[in-house]
């Protein structure tokens, strides 16, 4: 419907549309599936393509008119669509007969499938087994006589698995077995060594340790009133660990000593590791005043030698015959009795003197030992020497008188 304002003007050519207003609903649909800026555009194509059916129908049809024309050509033109499909599914289905039918002996599907069938017949008879000359036939020929009795496989892994053919792997890896074998056993044994070595050096600490126990009471009880303990098995306010400080002298007085009894091959001074470190744990570890290391091999640093005193530490070297175990324990003794108590004042000078003629006493008995040891050997040599001597006065002896004899 248009409203009194339109203002419809044409000269011919161009016509011009002011105030238009329609309020058609098919208009308002097909602006709605564009974009507002492509409406102009879609306006001016409905105006055509209407004004074109009102020419070509007459202006005074009506819309019905109109609508009735365009459903019947649709209908005419869908008819046609139809008739013209229902040929070309028919053409397709008279080339689908003739080219895929497998029925139709002419079509390219039975050609195709009795070339198959043919392929099919020469390749299964090519890969007849039983067949001679056949392409399956000379395949397991090849492979029989690769991996069949007596084949190239079976004299290959022969000589590679024969143990007594020079380079083959089973001779290589039967070498490399033994020789693991060999070096397993050897470490075994070894082993076995260092633990025996290890459980024999154990144990003759403990020996040593029981030697020392026994010195130190028979010591003890020539003092009176001393107490010894074995405190080698028990751990000490250090911890439930701390096993430092073989054994404990407390004098009468209520001094304490700890006892460290040393059967090793080597004894460091100073040092974490050290023996005065050590004895200062010790000395911790079982409240004492004084610490001594006896060690029963002469392993001491050169500077220590046979009897040394380092403050309240005391290194010896006493295997059990040389006595210096008892020299440090009374000169623990000593040092324990002339503490200052209450009141009391100590001469250092007498204390600083008595332990100078310790340390002359032991450098002497050393340099004695020493002497009797060189004289030991020297005696030992020359002995050795007249045994050969006289080995040698008996050959040549008998030498002669075979030589007497014989003449």
């Amino acid at each position: 419907m248009l409203s009194d304002m339109t203002n419809v003007s044409t000269d011919g050519r161009i016509t011009k549309i002011d105030g238009l207003v329609t309020e058609d609903r098919g208009l308002a649909t097909l602006l709605s599936a564009h974009q507002a800026e492509d409406w102009p555009a879609v306006v001016e194509r409905a105006v055509a393509v209407g004004a074109h059916g009102l020419v070509t129908m007459g202006v005074d049809v009506g819309l019905d008119t109109v609508r009735d024309e365009v459903g019947r050509e649709v209908e005419r033109v869908t008819a046609l669509a139809e008739e013209r499909v229902g040929e070309m599914l028919e053409a397709a289905q008279d080339a689908y007969r003739r080219q895929l039918d497998p029925d139709v002996r002419s079509s390219v599907l039975s050609k195709s499938l009795r070339e198959f069938h043919r392929w099919q017949e020469s390749f299964f008879s090519g890969m007849d087994v039983d067949q001679a000359g056949s392409f399956g036939g000379r395949l397991v020929e090849r492979l029989e006589s690769l991996v069949g009795s007596g084949g190239i496989l079976e004299g290959q892994l022969a000589a590679a698995l024969d143990p007594n053919a020079d380079g083959s792997s089973l001779a290589r890896l039967r070498t490399e077995v033994l020789t693991e074998i060999r070096q397993l056993r050897d470490a075994v044994h070894a082993d076995r060594g260092r633990r025996q070595e290890a459980d024999r050096g154990t144990q003759k600490g403990f020996r040593f340790e029981d030697d020392i126990e026994d010195r130190i009471r028979a010591w003890a009880s020539g003092v009176g009133g001393c107490v010894v303990e074995r405190t080698s098995t028990d751990g000490g306010l250090l911890g439930r660990e701390a096993l430092v400080g073989d054994l404990v002298l407390i004098f009468p007085d209520g001094g304490r000593v700890v006892i460290e009894a040393k059967h090793t091959a080597r004894i460091t001074l100073s040092g974490a590791e050290g023996i005065l470190t050590e004895l200062d744990r010790a000395m911790t570890n079982r409240p004492a005043d004084f610490g001594i290391c006896v060690s029963a091999r002469d392993v001491f640093p050169a500077e220590v030698g046979s009897f040394g005193i380092y403050g309240s530490r005391i290194l010896v070297v006493d295997d059990g015959t040389e006595g210096l175990l008892d020299v440090a324990l009374r000169v623990a003794g000593m040092l324990s009795t002339s503490r200052p108590r209450d009141g009391e004042t100590i001469d250092r000078a007498a204390v600083l003197d008595q332990l100078d003629r310790i340390h002359q006493l032991a450098r002497r008995f050393s340099s004695s030992k020493r002497t009797l040891t060189e004289a030991q050997n020297s005696i030992d040599l020359a002995k050795e020497g007249l045994d050969s001597l006289r080995t040698d006065l008996l050959a040549h002896a008998e030498a002669a008188i075979h030589e007497v004899r014989t003449g």
